[in-house]
């Protein structure tokens, strides 16, 4: 699903050469969100990411997946019981190793540019964008050397459900915990 107003700053957000989200959503058969008929009422979610917020409603999303977590208000996620959660974070509990490896290949396969080989990719961008991924995968292909020049995000999740499942965390506090106990064992992940 998709929001014009969404694919809109998406795409003004962009690097040139990637490929624009209009096309993704053409090739996907994306179907359109329908802007809310009632407005959906915020407090805390930064007005410019309030339409977002208000598109993942109507889509009846559970997740917000975004680099820019700490823009949705903790109250109105808890409200409407949607995360909004950093895509590292979020990859980290929806892909396996071997899918993640799979991938690396695959883009490094199919690249003009370096970097091509699956730890240079993993070492040089992965660690940069998608911090807990890389983490997570630290020694999949090796002894991986991060890039150390990026700070990580100060927030990677915001909300009272859990990252993997969506079931209610026991404390609610989706900023600190991120698994259920059901997902983690029993033990309380925390972001």
């Amino acid at each position: 699903m998709f929001s014009p107003w969404v694919e809109a700053e998406a795409e003004r957000h962009q690097k040139l050469g990637h490929v624009p989200v209009s096309v993704l959503r053409q090739r996907y058969d994306w179907r359109f969100v329908a802007d809310p008929d009632e407005p959906v009422e915020l407090e805390d979610t930064d007005p410019k990411d309030q339409p977002v917020l208000a598109a993942a409603v109507e889509a009846g999303a559970h997740f917000v997946v975004t680099g820019n977590v700490k823009d949705f208000g903790e109250q109105d996620l808890a409200r409407l019981g949607i995360v909004a959660v950093h895509p590292g974070l979020f990859l980290t509990h929806h892909i396996t190793a071997e899918t993640y490896r799979e991938v690396l290949e695959a883009v490094g396969a199919s690249r003009g540019r370096e970097p091509r080989d699956p730890l240079s990719i993993h070492e040089q961008e992965i660690s940069v964008h998608l911090p807990s991924l890389f983490e997570t995968h630290r020694d999949l292909f090796g002894s991986a050397v991060p890039d150390t020049t990026h700070e990580p995000p100060a927030v990677e999740v915001r909300g009272n459900r859990c990252v993997r499942c969506f079931g209610a965390l026991i404390d609610g506090r989706g900023s600190v915990v991120v698994l259920c106990p059901a997902c983690s064992g029993g033990a309380i992940h925390r972001a």
